[in-house]
């Protein structure tokens, strides 16, 4: 039904009466229907720990998401029954014990530490290390009163920890209704995350926003996905080996307080403090040692080896795992924390990081929207590494940063290179389509057999382009990027840097054979279910047979109801638009489209950097393997663009004359890439300059030309490509006959 014409708009009075009246309601829901929030909060974020794993089964073997949910579940209960079969009793006693206990053993550490003086020998030896007592121990009058007084400030955060450590493992254990209920949820929500990104994409385009809650959804999703597996990855990791390196040390409840440890790592700045004080206070209290030490000297090395494990974390772990997802000040982190656990106990405490890192996106991006400013504004350079100090070491080392640069010595490292221009070798992908047009149509060199993808220039985990000259030789594309950053990608592609993200992703395509009949997600779709972006797409057609044509889009009439059945019913095709093409022909593909190659067809091909493809209709071919290749209707159903009906090819437009003698056409200008196609005379030179703001990609599709930068400079033939770093400064490519260029860079957003 078509909505009426004359409904009149909303006055600002009115939305704003709405608006309240709608939060009020969402306050007075949540304020009455408390006790559901934390089951609730537990299984979302179960679902999204596990969201990654599920899409990745249910694309890497063509299950329907519903069974790859159900049998993820079903495995990670099985393990959580088999692990806690095996050391889940001894561990659960073992907590407990630490927990009721760590109060009383922390009184007999103040008192131990108050007659510290008096105790300790004159000197005392661990290993070929020889202490003197008045070298440790400060000879203050009153020792003993500042002893108590220190204690006095920390006990609070020690007798916290335990308490919320046995408060989480007995809940644990004892509200099995709570689990179950938690299980249930959490499969109903990992079933549906796909729709609800979705739907909130969808809901943004209706008030033409969706590219901005594309960004924001982006940007939350990947504050939380990093900082929620990686504290579950990093608490296991460290229950395992605290575990192991105490119960070698001989301290009593070794897994108790492994498994503090781990769970202490949820809680950012404060939580490592609470697991090593805690091992500290446990080992300095245990009626026997081991390696005859003295309680004191005992309790020293158990601390020497907690502050070991913590700099390993924090040096080799955190970094790879982690990274700087929270982007917050040390100060807020703990103030967060607090917070949380004051409104929501262990669950608030452990949430509070994430949801202030996500309140700040949300919030500079309105306030900025307030302002009339850019949104999303690019930064000059990638944030400094201010995360909040996680090891004891970096925490000490705040408190007397002049003691501490003059103990430690920076180690200096080789400078990375200049950043220059970069050739790759390409990678070749033998798909059942391929053929050999890329050696008997382009003069390539390609290996034996079938090839259907030479990957040029590539960043992406199903394919790394290693570089083939210079400095870098023999490194990935992806290599340079870390080195080099935003000096390589510019500062238009500053959230790629902090992704880790190449923007781009350049192939050539030889169809030999129909492609299968597919479809590419959106960002907001392919973050949710493939932990990648999206796949928006362009084709510029090098070489094509008579006849040669392309399904592209959908065929007038054609509804979503009606593709799904014909679909069903195996007659997709009679759906589909199909476009004859030429040589020269330019096509792009957003996300979305439905769309195939057809045989005869070369095309250099031009896209996001994502490897996300949903099958409709394979022709009824078998692979390799002699099965057919897995469908994935249903998520394509999900994806395409209704409103791609029967497109037409790109119509170039000439650029304005710039240079003399230089024909400038604009191919594409989308959101992803700007692509120009340069006809240069022999002896003619395009002047340019990478001014820092983004890379340029060029490719000689026929002839050949000079490229010059500085003192240097670098022979290009057909095909092949180039990358300019952003940084590279001014350039010169010299025609050195009749040329034919692509220059692709990405846009000012």
């Amino acid at each position: 039904m078509t909505p009426s014409p004359h409904s009149p708009p909303w006055t600002t009075a009115t939305k704003a009466i709405v608006a309240v009246s709608f939060l009020a309601l969402a306050v007075l829901i949540i304020w009455r229907f408390q006790d559901l929030a934390q089951p609730l909060v537990l299984a979302l974020l179960l679902a999204y720990i596990l969201h990654p794993l599920i899409s990745l089964i249910s694309k890497r073997l063509g299950l329907p998401r519903g069974t790859t949910v159900l049998a993820v579940y079903g495995t990670l209960a099985v393990a959580i029954l088999v692990t806690l079969s095996f050391v889940g009793v001894t561990t659960f006693q073992q907590v407990v014990t630490v927990s009721k206990n760590l109060p009383g053993w922390f009184d007999q550490a103040v008192e131990l530490l108050r007659a510290l003086p008096e105790r300790l020998p004159e000197s005392f030896a661990i290993g070929p290390l020889v202490l003197e007592r008045d070298a440790i121990v400060p000879q203050l009058p009153g020792w003993d009163q500042l002893a108590a007084q220190l204690f006095g400030l920390v006990r609070p955060i020690f007798s916290q920890g335990g308490s919320i450590a046995a408060n989480f493992v007995s809940a644990t254990v004892s509200v099995l209704g709570l689990i179950f209920l938690v299980f249930v949820v959490s499969i109903y929500i990992a079933n549906d995350i796909p729709r609800i990104g979705r739907g909130i994409s969808d809901f943004a385009h209706d008030a033409d926003y969706r590219e901005d809650a594309d960004r924001l959804m982006g940007d939350v999703s990947r504050v939380w996905g990093a900082y929620l597996r990686g504290q579950v990855l990093l608490g296991l990791i460290i229950f395992f080996v605290v575990s192991i390196v105490l119960a070698i040390l001989g301290v009593d409840n070794a897994l108790g307080l492994g498994l503090l440890s781990g769970t202490m790592e949820f809680l950012p700045v404060i939580g490592p403090l609470l697991g090593a004080g805690a091992a500290v206070v446990v080992a300095v209290t245990q009626e026997t040692t081991s390696f005859g030490l003295g309680s004191v000297e005992f309790a020293l090395v158990v601390l020497i080896a907690m502050v070991l494990i913590q700099q390993v974390e924090n040096n080799l772990l955190v970094p790879r795992i982690v990274g700087d997802a929270l982007d917050l000040h040390p100060l807020l982190v703990m103030v967060s924390v607090i917070m949380g656990a004051s409104l929501a106990g262990l669950l608030g405490a452990v949430l509070a990081a994430p949801v202030v890192a996500s309140i700040k996106i949300l919030g500079s991006y309105a306030w900025r929207k307030m302002l009339d400013l850019p949104p999303f504004p690019a930064e000059s350079a990638p944030p400094e590494a201010t995360s909040q100090p996680s090891s004891l070491w970096q925490r000490l080392r705040s408190l007397w940063p002049g003691a501490a640069s003059q103990m430690i010595n920076s180690t200096t490292t080789q400078s990375p290179p200049t950043p220059y221009p970069l050739q790759f070798t390409p990678i070749y992908k033998d798909y059942l389509w391929g053929g050999r047009s890329l050696e008997t149509v382009l003069g390539r060199t390609i290996p034996d057999g079938m090839v259907a993808e030479s990957w040029e220039i590539a960043a992406h985990p199903n394919g790394e382009t290693p570089i083939a000259h210079g400095p870098l030789k023999g490194q990935t594309l992806a290599a340079a990027k870390n080195l080099w950053g935003e000096k390589l990608v510019g500062s238009r592609n500053q959230r790629s840097v902090e992704q880790g993200k190449f923007p781009l992703l350049i192939k050539l395509l030889d169809a030999n054979k129909w492609l299968s009949v597919q479809v590419h997600p959106d960002d907001a779709y392919g973050l949710a279910n493939e932990n990648e972006y999206g796949k928006t797409e362009m084709w510029v057609v090098l070489h094509a047979e008579p006849g040669a044509e392309v399904i592209y889009g959908l065929k007038a009439g054609v509804t979503p109801d009606g593709f799904a059945q014909a679909v069903k019913e195996e007659r997709a095709e009679s759906a589909l638009h199909r476009v004859g093409v030429a040589k020269g022909d330019v096509i792009v593909v957003p996300a979305g489209t439905v769309h195939a190659l057809g045989p005869g067809v070369v095309v250099a091909e031009i896209q996001q950097n994502s490897d996300t493809t949903y099958r409709i209709d394979d022709w009824g071919r078998t692979g390799t393997d002699g099965k057919p290749r897995p469908l994935h209707i249903d998520k394509a159903l999900d994806v395409i663009d209704w409103t791609q009906i029967e497109p037409g090819l790109v119509a170039p437009s000439i650029a304005p004359a710039g240079q003399k003698g230089i024909g400038v056409e604009t191919l594409a200008d989308c959101a992803y890439f700007h692509t120009e196609r340069i006809l240069m005379g022999a002896g003619r030179s395009y002047l340019g300059e990478c001014i820092g703001d983004t890379f340029e990609i060029w490719a000689v599709l026929s002839g050949s030309a000079q490229l010059h930068w500085g003192d240097e400079s670098l022979d290009l033939s057909a095909i092949s490509w180039v990358l300019l770093p952003a940084s590279l400064g001014k350039y010169r490519l010299t025609a050195l006959s009749s040329a034919l260029l692509l220059r692709v860079i990405t846009p000012q957003t």
